[in-house]
């Protein structure tokens, strides 16, 4: 029973309707043949079957408990797990959303719906996504799963499920299926209206695949290049700068200064010799910006890279702080060296931070 303060997400109609024609419409007479019984406990198979203009053998397997539709079997698993229907108060929706968002990144769902999966160079990784479907679906799934040694020199590793009824979940949500190069990507709605915390894990899975993090340029004066990138063909442009603004405005209102969209060629090509170009969303590599990335975003499903970045802040702050404790014992003023360095209040306050 779904309380007035809830919210529907997805409905055994939604999973229906990830199967084809066929499917649904054994789904709807199969539906229609259990309404004529609860309604009429008196009628038989062979009524029915005359009322739903059917075969009696069809609706004598369904009297007899046999060849439900395979939607069906899949609903009523996921009807087990307490996922259909979903509501906003489940309590693994921000692990949901957290698997989810890794299906825009470096993971997804196969396009024969074969698997869900997750590569990654950091077999931890690999290893807690695996630990969260379980979370979600239970121990039983660990039948379906394998994990992949992979790479020239065994340096990437990829979880991967067989489990439909997972694939099927997912895939009703708003997950994007096969090569996502050549696919639309676009944030769920319900995931856009929900709380932040369902957000952040979202975000948080789709940044820990994808987030490029800078490094100090060779010259010491800079950072390098600090964005987020996807690729796609030309008939995507359009869906992957509106994705990518979708992006931006979570951002922005976690306090992270975005810049422009850039576009750069890319080798890959698809079958049908497609070209593809990568899409990088610009990020704002002032320490302040940094700062506030640190703080603010999360990253899931990638250690290294929350490493990475402190790492870099940290050492990027000590340059700057010593550049700026030269520059006063050369005789420039506090506001000049600042100036100079293209330092901010803020900024300042964690260099004095750092260096106490």
């Amino acid at each position: 029973m779904i309380k007035k303060e809830d919210k529907l997400i997805i409905s055994e109609q939604n999973i229906i309707n990830t199967y084809n024609q066929r499917q649904q419409e054994q789904c709807r007479l199969y539906l229609g043949y259990k309404k004529i019984k609860q309604e009429n406990p008196s009628y038989g198979y062979k009524k029915i079957a005359k009322i739903l203009n059917q075969p009696y053998h069809k609706t004598r397997w369904w009297h007899c408990k046999k060849h439900i539709p395979t939607p069906i079997q899949t609903v009523n698993w996921l009807k087990e797990k307490g996922l259909i229907p979903l509501i906003t108060n489940n309590q693994n929706l921000p692990l949901i959303s957290k698997v989810l968002g890794v299906t825009f990144g470096d993971g997804g769902i196969f396009g024969n719906l074969n698997a869900i999966f997750l590569s990654s160079s950091e077999l931890e990784a690999v290893k807690e996504f695996g630990e969260d479907l379980k979370t979600i679906f239970g121990d039983k799934i660990e039948e379906n799963h394998r994990i992949i040694e992979g790479g020239e020199w065994g340096h990437s590793w990829c979880y991967q499920n067989t489990n439909r009824n997972i694939i099927r979940f997912f895939q009703a949500l708003g997950a994007p299926i096969g090569d996502k190069s050549f696919t639309q990507l676009i944030v769920p709605i319900w995931i856009n209206i929900q709380n932040n915390k369902i957000k952040d894990e979202f975000f948080g899975s789709f940044f820990g695949n994808e987030i490029g993090v800078p490094k100090i340029h060779i010259d010491k004066n800079r950072l390098d290049l600090f964005s987020l990138g996807i690729t796609a063909s030309d008939k995507f442009a359009e869906n992957r700068f509106n994705f990518l603004n979708s992006i931006a405005y979570y951002l922005n209102q976690k306090s992270i200064k975005t810049g422009k969209i850039s576009i750069n060629d890319h080798k890959k090509v698809n079958r049908k010799g497609e070209a593809t170009k990568i899409y990088r969303l610009l990020i704002s590599t002032k320490l302040e910006n940094i700062v506030n990335f640190i703080k603010f975003i999360k990253i899931n499903y990638c250690f290294y890279k929350k490493d990475k970045l402190s790492n870099t802040l940290n050492e990027f702050s000590e340059i700057k702080r010593q550049r700026f404790s030269d520059l006063l014992q050369k005789g420039y003023s506090e506001a000049t060296a600042m100036k100079l360095l293209k330092l901010t209040q803020g900024d300042m306050l964690r260099i004095i931070e750092k260096k106490s």
